[in-house]
């Protein structure tokens, strides 16, 4: 099948000419990349002469020097938080050397910390002098507007896309953080290398949807029209399967795709939980992928809260130094992560995780070893030009048509996919994905392979249904478990071993088998499981009509303990004497077969 959306009609390949570039006027990025101008100023009665600031001497008719040279190269406004910083140039022994400065650092007992930096203001005539001329020099700057802050944010009332530059706006700002977002390379040859390896071959074009799927994300939040969260998918699997690469095709869509990179999309995962998070705050709209899951050790109930964190878009709330609330800070986007190893396979086993974390293991991303080593080659050199088109297509549109665009999406999806009480969710989720390929299509007019696409988001899903639902998984893995130590449990009315550690007892009844489980000791077993929230997965079970339980109730009383094991009893529970009515145990059936097995 086609993706459904697309109304223009679509072309493979490179037949159709290629669109104009959209960002011929990229400005450089703040911070001095090359030799500081050294052109002469003059702010009357002062002026920058060489490498001197000069003071004009009126009895003498000329200039004299007062120190080396200082002077303003740039003045940059923040459009987050409206601050003014300074960028100065001053000569520093045998070189231009440049620091950045706010404008509240802008007074004399400031000016005389930058001693330390090589300015040469050592007496406090020079400082004087120095704060006059660049007081009087600011005054005819005109201020440059800069941003940190990337993705989709609300300017003035407009909706814009914060990239290296921004779309939408007739507002001028270059972009001052710390990634590498600046387009990089030639746009023509991006696309002839997406046209050459990576059109035609599913599991690729599927990374670069999942990249354009954080500007859905990130404009329908921001926009107010939906409240989605963040999109977090794994690729497990061996480094010969391609995953690497398809996380830097992925990343290439808005920037760097360097894993060695400082700045680059793709971070390490070697961090704790809050440098992690923190990476992410202020991302309402950009690719982000934390690479090889193996090399971070966070505990699984860590792992957990980590997962949810990134989901809901916001950090955990902490105190400052004056132990005053501090703003957690929010994002909005996609992360991808890569590794060897499941992340399902090391977090708590809870539901609500499996519906927020999407694996696609046992795929083949890159078409052989070479088509990777060619897309490495391409990506290093090529990146960072199709969010902000993207993003210029999506605001042509408008949130709400987007909006409209992803709930037609998840309606298609959930008439193919395998139907369970989670398939809502689940289609809203994989319609990101399908929406993306669909803007991707009409913005640059190259058809997608609709079908296999499509097929590879089913076949996931497939997948991960069981492993997503938690009771029939944990079932499973109970009867097993109680196989295994079988010899702690009283057996039908087979007598007890001697110095036997009693969990409780297994009972066979019309063809089923009883499984009474002491509740200490099925809550030790659900936490050796990774399943936090026993009351949720008694739930669950009790929905199967799996646990046999008292009215109103989610345990069964049972008589586990003789009168010859009190001690027992008591170590094991922490109450006293005989019970003859029994103890509330949990109560699991199975078929007669497990019964068998355990006889045997």
């Amino acid at each position: 099948m086609a993706l459904k959306k697309v109304r223009r009609p679509v072309k493979k390949g490179g037949q159709e000419p290629l669109p104009k570039r959209e960002l011929e006027k990229e400005e450089n990025k703040g911070g001095q990349t090359g030799p500081i101008q050294t052109d002469d100023v003059t702010e009357f009665p002062y002026k920058i002469e060489g490498e001197n600031l000069m003071i004009w001497d009126a009895n003498e008719k000329k200039y004299h020097p007062i120190c080396k040279a200082v002077k303003i190269t740039r003045i940059n406004r923040s459009l987050e938080t409206k601050d003014i910083d300074l960028e100065v140039a001053f000569w520093a022994y045998d070189r231009w050397e440049t620091i950045t400065i706010n404008r509240g650092e802008l007074n004399k007992r400031d000016l005389k910390k930058l001693v330390s930096k090589g300015m040469d203001i050592i007496q406090d005539s020079q400082v004087s002098h120095v704060f006059s001329f660049l007081s009087k020099q600011e005054k005819r700057l005109k201020p440059t507007n800069i941003h940190t802050g990337i993705g989709w944010d609300v300017i003035n009332d407009e909706l814009v896309y914060k990239h290296f530059s921004i779309v939408g706006t007739s507002i001028q700002s270059t972009y001052a953080g710390e990634l590498n977002i600046k387009p990089i390379g030639s746009y023509n040859d991006y696309k002839n290398l997406l046209i050459g390896e990576v059109i035609g071959h599913a599991p690729l074009e599927l990374a670069i949807c999942l990249g354009i799927s954080s500007l859905i994300i990130g404009m329908l939040n921001c926009a107010g029209v939906a409240e989605l969260d963040t999109l977090w998918v794994h690729l497990p699997g061996k480094s010969s399967t391609g995953k690497t690469t398809a996380g830097m095709l992925y990343t290439s869509t808005a920037g760097s795709p360097s894993i060695k990179d400082k700045g680059g999309l793709v971070q390490s995962f070697n961090g704790t939980k809050n440098a992690l998070s923190n990476s992410l705050i202020g991302n309402n709209g950009v690719p982000i992928v934390f690479d090889e899951f193996s090399m971070n050790e966070m505990s699984p109930e860590a792992l957990s809260s980590f997962l949810y964190e990134v989901s809901q878009n916001r950090g955990r709330l902490r105190l400052n130094k004056e132990s005053e609330r501090k703003d957690p800070g929010s994002w909005s986007t996609t992360v991808m992560s890569t590794g060897e190893n499941s992340i399902i396979s090391r977090v708590n086993q809870n539901e609500g995780l499996r519906v927020r974390l999407f694996e696609f293991p046992r795929i083949q991303w890159t078409k052989n070893a070479e088509n990777a080593d060619r897309l490495k080659k391409g990506l290093l050199n090529n990146y960072g030009f199709i969010a902000p088109i993207i993003a210029k297509k999506m605001i042509e549109h408008g949130p709400t048509a987007i909006l409209n665009m992803l709930n037609d999406n998840k309606e298609e999806l959930m008439k193919m996919l395998p139907e369970n009480r989670l398939t809502s969710r689940i289609a809203l989720k994989l319609a990101l994905i399908t929406t993306a390929a669909e803007l991707f299509e009409e913005t640059f007019m190259i058809r997608l392979s609709g079908e296999e696409l499509v097929q590879i988001l089913i076949d996931q899903e497939q997948e991960s249904m069981t492993e997503r639902e938690m009771a029939p998984k944990f079932y499973n893995q109970l009867g097993q478990y109680i196989i295994q130590y079988r010899k702690n449990f009283k057996i039908q009315d087979k007598p007890s071993f001697q110095y036997q550690e009693i969990w409780g007892r297994i009972e066979t009844q019309n063809g089923k088998t009883y499984c009474y489980i002491l509740p200490v000791i099925f809550n030790k077993i659900a936490k050796e499981f990774n399943f936090t929230d026993t009351r949720i997965l008694l739930s669950e079970l009790k929905s199967m009509d799996v646990l046999m339980h008292d009215k109103n109730k989610t345990q069964k009383k049972k008589l586990i303990f003789s009168k010859d094991e009190v001690q027992l009893r008591e170590e094991l529970t922490g109450k006293s004497g005989f019970a003859e009515k029994g103890d509330y145990t949990i109560c699991i059936v199975y078929g007669d077969e497990l019964f068998n097995e355990l006889i045997n």
